[in-house]
């Protein structure tokens, strides 16, 4: 019909999908890098029950995360995406549940002799990280898929899977051996028996390591879903013919044990002029801001951010926006 307007289909993943997954993800991070420092504040009541608060946090994080990438499933089919939303959907009500019933035990609403009494929450603990370590796992192979497909430019990170099997160990060690049992304090005077030095420092490890890459994997996978479906075309292409260039530059300069130039064997031919370094070789910064056969368009040379004309800084991570440095 004359006067109707029609609507293009949106292409790529919506804005409101990616702000699911990328805000719930910098919620998780925020809560975790609180959550390492909240006690260098002092101790007391007050410190612990924002620490109890933190913890929520982060289960429902999780959980808005899985909402997210179900979403996202939704729009594209994928059944890798879709069974990552549920499994960490699944963990993070575990997850949850567990830290609720640590609550209640921590702050006296239930009360036991068991010694054993733990063991539930402990194992629930254990069986969420393994599920967290498996989807996540599954969740960076997808998100390497969108790099084949010329979706992004970053490549999923293993910092999670990693992160959350560092825990996995730390949980399945701490419900075997319980770090009461041989190190506590004595007129605040850290005692550690007599042989359990080394699985101290090991716990230790594992602690930090989980935590550094947690946080770390979290903030990975906020920038590959923000820039998603957001980096031009011919970023690519000057990416490929960098690689290229690069590649090329390898062959003919040899070298190696058997090489052509140098080594045991070398010198048996005159080695070939090296062509210079091409333009396509600077940094993909470089490239965005210098190449004018680019759109006008202006991108976040960080996240890829598609910024304003007048944007001083990038609305997603902050970063400065060298564009106008450059006028």
């Amino acid at each position: 019909m004359m006067g109707e307007i029609e609507l293009q289909p949106e292409t790529g993943i919506k804005n409101t999908t990616r702000k699911h997954i990328t805000n719930s993800s910098l919620i998780y991070v925020l809560t975790m890098m609180i959550s390492m420092f909240i006690y260098l504040l002092g101790s007391g009541p007050a410190i612990i029950y924002i620490d109890i608060a933190l913890n929520l946090l982060q289960s429902l994080a999780l959980i808005w995360l899985a909402y997210g990438l179900f979403l996202f499933h939704k729009e594209e089919e994928n059944k890798i995406i879709f069974f990552t939303s549920l499994i960490v959907c699944s963990a993070a009500i575990v997850l949850l549940v567990s830290k609720i019933l640590a609550i209640f035990y921590s702050i006296g609403v239930l009360v036991s002799s068991d010694p054993l009494r733990q063991l539930p929450v402990n194992i629930t603990f254990i069986v969420s990280a393994a599920a967290f370590t498996f989807g996540f796992y599954q969740l960076k192979k997808a998100v390497d898929g969108y790099v084949i497909q010329r979706r992004n430019i970053y490549r999923g990170q293993l910092s999670l899977p990693i992160g959350f099997a560092l825990l996995f160990i730390y949980l399945t060690v701490e419900t075997i051996i319980p770090q009461e049992t041989y190190a506590y304090y004595v007129a605040e005077e850290l005692v550690v028996v007599e042989g359990y030095q080394i699985l101290l420092w090991v716990q230790y490890f594992f602690s930090m390591g989980n935590l550094v890459m947690i946080v770390l994997g979290f903030w990975y996978l906020r920038r590959a879903f923000a820039t998603l479906d957001k980096i031009p075309e011919e970023l690519f292409q000057r990416i490929e013919e960098a690689k290229a260039q690069r590649a090329e530059a390898r062959q003919q300069g040899g070298g190696g044990l058997l090489g052509r130039r140098g080594g045991l064997f070398g010198g048996l031919a005159p080695p070939r002029p090296v062509k210079p370094v091409s333009k396509t070789q600077e940094p993909i910064e470089e490239i965005l801001i210098d190449d004018p056969t680019l759109p006008k368009k202006m991108f976040c040379v960080k996240c890829g951010l598609e910024l304003d004309d007048d944007s001083a800084f990038c609305g997603d991570c902050g970063e400065t926006n060298p564009y106008l440095k450059k006028g």
